[in-house]
């Protein structure tokens, strides 16, 4: 009963926070460059496509950024196992 509460109760806040806010249109000028950049990227990802499977850069991304923030993953996972008294972790 407990954690179902605390799941709904997590839930809602969660509808809230990403709750979809009405914002003013943007300017005719700012909405073309914004266009434009956009067609520039994805131009760019085409071109990237001709050389690279779009599906290993799917999986080499998160790979990457992993491997980069490793020493921030490992405290995290030591901070938790040593928590658990029964391991005998320091």
């Amino acid at each position: 009963m407990i954690i179902k509460g605390l799941f709904e109760l997590i839930l809602g806040l969660l509808k809230i926070v990403f709750a979809p806010i009405n914002l003013p249109d943007l300017p005719a000028g700012v909405q073309s460059v914004l266009d434009e950049l956009v067609t520039v990227l994805t131009g760019a990802v085409g071109l990237l496509g001709i050389f690279v499977d779009m599906n290993v850069v799917k999986w080499i991304i998160p790979l990457v950024i992993v491997i980069v923030n490793f020493e921030k993953i490992w405290s995290l996972i030591m901070f938790v196992l040593r928590k658990i008294p029964f391991l005998g972790i320091e």
